[in-house]
């Protein structure tokens, strides 16, 4: 094959390729985290640190200096925009996703009947099912 069709090939198939790629999306919303709210932390940390120090000039009068230390960490931010009021619509609209996914979810397997693994899915959905007059609806069409 030749230099020019092998390129032209490349660039074919790269612009297909760009076509017929889609961006990804995430699926739960309500996993992704939120850093902004951040209180104080407690962290442990272990640090080691190993050094071999020579002497000038010809004699090995060198000693070795190992370190290690060990502790726990305290972080305090000074400054935050976090408010009362703000964590309140975040736990607020946290808890809406939460549900609006578990509707979702309770849709899709309302008509299976769960064995007992799925004994937590069955007790969540159960007691979801369609107003009365949606049903009706449904039946007419």
């Amino acid at each position: 094959m030749a230099p020019n069709k092998f390129t032209l090939l490349v660039l074919v198939l790269l612009f297909l390729f760009a076509i017929l790629v889609k961006p990804a999306n995430a699926r739960n919303d309500y996993l992704q985290y939120d850093n902004h709210c951040q209180g104080p932390t407690l962290e442990p940390y272990m640090e080691y640190s190993q050094t071999e120090n020579i002497g000038r000039g010809s004699s090995t009068s060198g000693y070795d200096d190992d370190r290690g230390t060990v502790g726990v960490r305290l972080r305090i931010p000074l400054t935050s925009t976090c408010s009362k009021e703000y964590r309140k619509v975040f736990n607020e609209n946290a808890l809406l996703r939460q549900q609006l996914e578990m509707l979702k979810m309770c849709s899709r397997y309302k008509n299976l009947e769960l064995p007992d693994q799925f004994a937590e899915v069955r007790e969540k959905c159960d007691g979801i099912k369609r107003k009365p007059e949606a049903a009706e609806a449904d039946d007419k069409r």
